[in-house]
């Protein structure tokens, strides 16, 4: 029973591989300050245009603002991938060394580029915590996420319109320990998942395949 059991997280694990590295395949790519950029699923050229616009603005500002950390996020984050995400305005994920950030964000009309690259500073304080083997364990969650707020805060501040970022930031931190729960966090990704397959536009026989697919996913 074990064998079976790890047998099949390794055939889930290698279908979400696939997954990633076919949406790679497709997206558009750029290097931005040393860093390879990515945009997923964007149709209109004067859109894509602006999204790679302003994370090369945001990038900018670490390189003026805080240029070694910039150098360590360059080693630290393998690549920043835009696109659609209900999952979290960024997220880091560790397997791929990879930032995730949502389109709709960037490109928003009231988002800064001080907001993008504060949200870049702390996917970047991920991946540096676990270059330095911090895992992202249940218990120590909310330890690790006062971290990472910590120093996008802290950059932010540098920055000359940067005050009103920290302070947006710091009042968007949950209350709420079990926010970063497992049950949480899956429950999260799940309901993301979900409703970016219920808004796409695909065929509704392909939607309800999909949403079949997930749901069996994260049983």
């Amino acid at each position: 029973m074990k064998f079976l059991r790890v047998l099949w997280w390794r055939i889930r694990y290698a279908g979400w591989l696939l997954n990633w590295r076919l949406m790679f395949s497709i997206a558009e790519w750029r290097t931005v300050r040393g860093i390879r950029v990515g945009v997923y699923a964007v149709w209109d050229d004067h859109v894509e245009a602006r999204l790679f616009e302003r994370i090369e603005s945001a990038l900018g500002l670490i390189a003026t603002y805080e240029p070694r950390r910039l150098e360590r996020m360059a080693r630290d984050i393998g690549r920043i991938w835009v696109r659609r995400t209900d999952y979290a305005t960024a997220y880091y994920v560790q397997a791929l060394e990879m930032c995730v950030i949502d389109l709709r964000f960037v490109n928003g009309e009231r988002t800064t580029s001080a907001a993008i690259a504060a949200e870049l500073v702390h996917e970047a304080t991920h991946a540096r915590l676990f270059k330095w083997g911090v895992r992202y364990a249940e218990a120590e969650r909310r330890r690790i996420e006062l971290i990472c707020i910590t120093e996008s805060t802290a950059f932010a501040r540098r920055l000359p319109d940067g005050e009103a970022v920290a302070r947006h930031i710091e009042d968007c931190l949950p209350s709420d320990t079990s926010h970063w729960s497992n049950e949480r966090l899956s429950r999260r990704k799940l309901d993301a998942d979900l409703r970016e397959v219920d808004e796409a536009p695909i065929p509704g026989w392909l939607k309800r395949f999909l949403r079949r697919v997930i749901v069996s996913r994260a049983a």
